[in-house]
């Protein structure tokens, strides 16, 4: 299983998603972060081994929403 971290938009629909558990990061003296509108929901969840070498975007999307909690 590996960390991924989705993003739900104020209806539940998908917004992005990406590898990890973390919205910033820090190199140096730099630091970046990643913010949402109000109303966003940043789920973190484990996923399967394999969603990092899907490459059809429809199953990746599908693979992803079942990760979701149901509203």
């Amino acid at each position: 299983m590996i960390k991924m971290t989705i993003v739900t938009d104020a209806n539940g629909k998908l917004a992005g998603a990406v590898m990890g558990d973390t919205l910033s990061s820090k190199h140096g003296g730099l630091e970046a972060g990643v913010s949402f509108p109000k109303g966003h929901k940043v789920h973190k969840v484990e996923v399967e081994d394999d969603m990092a070498k899907i490459t059809d975007a429809a199953v990746f999307e599908a693979r992803l929403l079942k990760h979701l909690p149901k509203a």
